[in-house]
């Protein structure tokens, strides 16, 4: 991956490099056990940044909210930080005032290791929901995890966030701006309780490039809209989603509001957060295959988005994805019964562009046609609703019978 270069949006030639969320210069990282998991996995992970950094964050729209949450959203008031500390195996969400306690007194250790002030640590946490953290455990491991930290253990850290993932996800890509060369890179975790508006997922993105909070905010957010909040595992919303965004300023390139670098940065931002989207929704819980849902020719963009997540949440559609059975009734069906507005009888719909919807009628397939249409890994779904000219898109994968198994005795 190192060695692939492609053009950015904005200009410029942007190559994928190694290293995840400590790419970028003026970061640190580390992972480490903290007996918060019974498998005795790791299951802290601390990101450090070397003085204060610009800070940002995006967060669910879940009503419920775990107290880490709630606490990083309050910090971030001030644009600024310095470490974030990261659990998983215990979610503590429905844990009431002595969740927020827990969250708290962790972080309160975390600032008394690194020497730094205890409002600029931000927390966030993920695993089963109900259940109070071991906060005297993770208290005892805080200290060797502040001593593991390092640019070469920005792996250990993506470990220590998962659950029920299979792999770690990390991204990181570089560009050179007036002769100097920015970073940014990431880290993310999630496998089920995926869907728009985030999810039980977790990812922190850095960046060596210089820029206000403000400026870090809008872009953060313009790019979790584009990545992040278009992918689904299952349809369901969690408490805990968190998306941090660090800048050191490291890389001594400053990024200005409508600047030919900051349209550069953003599109770096697009790719790691793209990247890592993806990365989640190949490591859906269970899942074998990958869907993109395309949707065109709707009365709006709004439109178009709402019809693609109606599609790529249907589970008749993602058992379909998984049977590879091109039941192409379920998409349509899908499709109508979204927001979108159009007229049936001029709908379209591909399937790895081939035509099995025209003008509102399915067309023939062969068994065998049938069977090698969603055979591959990946397919794209394209649906045309003929009303407009707006466009939509969403990531998904298939329901398999291991989704079911995972999830039937995930708290026992």
């Amino acid at each position: 991956m190192g060695c692939l270069q492609q053009p950015v949006a904005g200009g410029g030639m942007m190559r994928w490099i190694q290293g995840g969320v400590t790419a970028a210069l003026g970061f640190r990282a580390a992972g480490v056990s903290a007996g918060i998991k019974r498998s005795r996995e790791s299951d802290l992970a601390l990101l450090v940044a070397d003085a204060p950094a610009s800070a940002a964050g995006v967060f669910t729209a879940n009503r419920v909210k775990a107290a880490p949450v709630v606490i990083s959203q309050a910090r971030l008031h001030a644009g600024r930080a310095r470490a974030v500390l990261i659990n998983s195996g215990c979610a503590n969400c429905l844990t009431g005032p002595g969740g927020m306690r827990d969250a708290l007194r962790i972080s309160r250790r975390v600032a008394r290791a690194l020497h730094i002030p205890e409002q600029a640590v931000l927390v966030a946490s993920t695993g089963l929901i109900g259940s109070r953290l071991p906060v005297a455990r993770v208290e005892r491991a805080i200290p060797h995890l502040a001593h593991q930290l390092s640019r070469g253990h920005h792996t250990a850290a993506a470990h220590a966030i998962l659950t029920t993932d299979l792999h770690p996800k990390e991204a990181a890509v570089s560009v050179a701006i007036n002769g100097r060369t920015i970073r940014v890179g990431g880290m993310a975790k999630g496998a089920g309780m995926i869907a728009p508006s985030m999810a039980t997922m977790l990812a922190v993105l850095t960046t060596d490039a210089a820029m206000s909070p403000s400026l870090l905010r809008r872009l953060l957010r313009a790019a979790v809209e584009k990545t992040f909040n278009r992918i689904s595992v299952d349809g369901d919303m969690s408490t805990n989603d968190t998306v941090f965004a660090l800048a050191s300023g490291r890389s001594g390139v400053r990024i200005e509001r409508g600047s030919f670098a900051a349209k550069t940065f953003a599109g770096l931002l697009d790719a790691v957060a793209d990247r890592l989207a993806s990365l989640i929704v190949k490591d859906g819980e269970g899942a074998s295959k990958v869907a993109e849902i395309r949707v065109i020719g709707a009365c709006s963009d709004r439109e178009a988005q709402a019809c693609a997540r109606r599609i790529a949440e249907s589970p008749l559609v993602k058992t379909m994805l998984a049977g590879a059975d091109p039941n192409v009734g379920r998409i349509a069906a899908a499709a109508g019964a979204s927001s979108a507005r159009f007229d049936p009888r001029h709908l379209e719909v591909a399937i790895n562009g081939r035509a099995v919807v025209a003008r509102g009628v399915a067309k023939p397939l062969s068994p065998g046609a049938a069977k090698r249409l969603l055979a591959s890994d990946k397919s794209v779904i394209v649906v045309n609703l003929k009303a407009g000219r707006g466009e939509g898109r969403m990531l998904t994968c298939d329901f398999t019978e291991e989704y079911v198994r995972i999830n039937a005795r995930y708290a026992t």
